[in-house]
């Protein structure tokens, strides 16, 4: 599947954010707010306010996309590491 420039430019953000661990709950908090924000305004191509940026919205955001298989959420954000691993490279 190929990636929108907003899809790698969201995925470079959460990479780096994250130290390339691409783990949504590393985002958590009142203090990771505006990274979540500025994550989910290259995802959507528009400013996203930190209301509407919190780490469900964002994890359901980047799960619509990567369709990461697994029968319950942690196989689901092991399936979606793996698959970022395979983007950055």
């Amino acid at each position: 599947m190929k990636l929108t420039p907003n899809q790698t430019e969201a995925l470079r953000l959460l990479g780096a954010y994250t130290a390339g661990r691409y783990d949504f709950w590393a985002l958590a908090g009142n203090t990771k707010a505006g990274c979540r924000a500025h994550i989910m305004s290259a995802l959507a191509g528009k400013r996203m306010p930190q209301s509407k940026s919190g780490v469900n919205a964002m994890t359901a955001a980047f799960y619509d996309f990567a369709k990461p298989v697994g029968d319950c959420p942690a196989l689901r954000e092991d399936s979606f590491r793996d698959w970022c691993a395979v983007q950055a490279a």
